[in-house]
């Protein structure tokens, strides 16, 4: 059973989507399980650079299928845009497929979405205010739309005529920005829809299982990473819905022993946006230097993401949870010219030294991290030579700090990337498929 998984290892923006986009090439679809267009994938081909959010990386790979599983909360007319970009630069995305059972997000889902941030006050999450929380609230409590709903405009007459009343009401408790919403627009709205996506809705589930019994080879794409899982991430600072290994089974319609490998995209350091604990984050002019030379601010938001040294109590987490087979270090390049360059190994708290992620905010506040200190490595010249003579080609303190990972979690560093291009990528695993 040819199939293979992508997950994030930290909080997200560990560049999976360049990762997802290398191993697409040998894959004949890529799943996105969960998450919404809060997630944000930036891909280097040629001279075009892609910001995606919600289509699986895959779409860009001709020839592929790209599929939208029932995990994900879909925002049609951000979707809209985002293929607008990808056929503006000449690629088709024929190969769209959307769950007729992902839910959709409503323009008063981001206006609850916002309403509520400012309810908490100082206790924000730090939402991207797209609505994905919200529309998974409505999706548990039994009154969403579905993508389903845009081929039945009889059903969805009968739900707007139930759900929009209880939603204006909750706006107006909440002093929130007012609904302008219609059963009548939304009749209009839906058969907009349904005349520009409908062709591409279908059951997802069937059409996955049977191209894995037809052996064809299927990539699973998360969204965001396992710390922002809403049950085993740094909760309530996670997203709404499951971003670990189990999330693909029920994300994606298939059966846990269905999935072959899992890799788990690790970056070489930590980065992450909005609030909630962070352990190694560094502060001043050392974060300000390392989100500069890394580039890190959201493809979503825009806003610069909290920086810091490499959490293994983090990785050690998100490799439990998700059964990682194999790593995918990113981004090492830009630890180039570093003097010195620091791993967390363990949490002092109190006094006592934690190996694994607790639960408790307030453990998570007083824990001090454990560094274990590496020498750092040189800039190099010509990348494209050391892409071509291999991971030995890479500096030795480079690989010493590879190795410690590897060793430290058990798990081996099968892809190493030093750059963003599709090409800046050493494959020590070979046949993924």
């Amino acid at each position: 059973m040819p199939t293979l998984a992508i997950i994030g290892a930290q909080w997200g923006d560990e560049g999976k989507g360049k990762i997802t986009d290398y191993l697409a090439e040998d894959s004949d679809a890529v799943v996105r399980f969960q998450g919404g267009n809060n997630a944000g994938h930036t891909i280097v081909i040629g001279d075009n650079v892609f910001k995606l959010h919600l289509l699986p990386s895959g779409v860009l790979r001709e020839g592929k299928l790209a599929i939208i599983g029932n995990g994900v909360v879909v925002n049609m007319d951000d979707m809209a845009e985002e293929i607008k970009q990808i056929t503006d630069a000449g690629l088709s995305i024929d190969g769209l497929r959307i769950s007729d059972r992902a839910h959709l997000i409503q323009n008063y889902h981001k206006k609850l979405d916002g309403a509520e941030e400012i309810y908490r006050g100082k206790n924000s999450v730090g939402t991207t205010k797209k609505g994905i929380g919200p529309t998974y609230q409505d999706k548990i409590a039994r009154y969403g739309f579905r993508a389903g709903d845009i081929l039945e405009p009889e059903l969805v007459r009968e739900k707007a005529e139930f759900i929009l009343p209880m939603k204006k009401d909750l706006l107006k408790m909440m002093h929130a920005e007012e609904c302008q919403c219609t059963v009548e627009k939304f009749e209009d709205k839906f058969k907009r829809w349904g005349e520009t996506f409908g062709k591409y809705v279908c059951d997802t589930s069937v059409l996955i299982n049977d191209m894995i019994d037809e052996g064809k080879n299927i990539l699973f794409e998360g969204a965001q990473g396992a710390m922002l899982d809403i049950d085993h991430g740094t909760y309530p600072y996670v997203t709404s819905s499951s971003t670990v290994g189990g999330g693909i089974c029920s994300g994606s319609g298939v059966a846990p022993n269905r999935i072959d490998n899992v890799v788990g995209c690790l970056k070489a350091y930590t980065t992450r946006v909005g609030e909630g604990p962070f352990v190694t984050e560094l502060e001043g002019g050392a974060e300000e230097e390392l989100q500069k030379k890394g580039g890190e601010f959201g493809v979503t938001t825009g806003r610069g993401r909290r920086c810091g040294w490499l959490d293994l109590v983090v990785a050690e987490h998100a490799a439990r949870l998700c059964g990682f087979t194999h790593w995918a270090i990113t981004k090492l390049d830009v630890l180039n010219d570093y003097d010195k360059i620091y791993v967390c190994t363990g949490y002092d708290v109190d006094g006592k030294v934690l190996k694994h992620f607790p639960a408790s905010l307030s453990k998570l506040e007083k824990a001090k991290p454990i560094y274990k200190e590496f020498d750092g490595w040189d800039s190099w010249d010509d990348s494209e030579k050391i892409i071509k003579d291999g991971y030995d080609a890479l500096p030795k303190n480079m690989r010493t700090y590879i190795e410690f990972i590897e060793e430290y979690t058990k798990i081996p560093a099968s892809i190493i990337s030093i750059g963003p291009k599709r090409s800046e990528t050493i494959d020590r695993f070979g046949k993924w498929f």
